[in-house]
């Protein structure tokens, strides 16, 4: 198992929950979470907008071309116990992945500390490691 989450994606047209891989192995410099095509299409955000790049990124395995939107979206973790600030992030999208990915660095905003990666425990960095919270189901798109 992972570690996946329930977030709230915003952009500026629509909105959208989804479940989230954390993925650490998705290093950025800046906060940033890979939308599958058909949800950026949902939120709006594909086909891409003017002032969007196109961008290889390695991946297990080689290098893909990836749109980097122009637009910002706003993601908020959602858990069933506390109202969560959003954060502001770079929409990555792809047409090869089904599942949204979390960024190294958006994790880190969003105060997600992994537990059990095996297990997909995880908790908020403000809370002690005696009660972890269990993964999301995964969501594909």
């Amino acid at each position: 198992m992972a570690v996946r989450v329930r977030v709230r994606i915003r952009s500026s047209e629509m909105e959208s929950e989804t479940s989230a891989l954390v993925n650490t192995g998705f290093e950025a410099e800046q906060p940033e979470i890979l939308l599958p095509a058909r949800l950026a299409e949902m939120l709006g955000l594909y086909p891409p907008k003017s002032g969007s790049l196109l961008q290889e990124y390695s991946v297990v395995g080689g290098t893909t071309t990836i749109i980097k939107s122009s637009e910002r979206i706003h993601v908020q973790l959602l858990t069933e116990d506390r109202e969560m600030s959003s954060v502001q992030a770079i929409p990555l999208i792809s047409d090869r992945e089904d599942e949204a990915l979390i960024s190294d660095s958006l994790a880190s905003m969003l105060k997600i500390s992994i537990e059990d990666a095996k297990e997909g425990l995880w908790r908020l960095m403000d809370e002690t490691p005696k009660n972890p919270r269990p993964s999301s189901e995964p969501q594909y798109w």
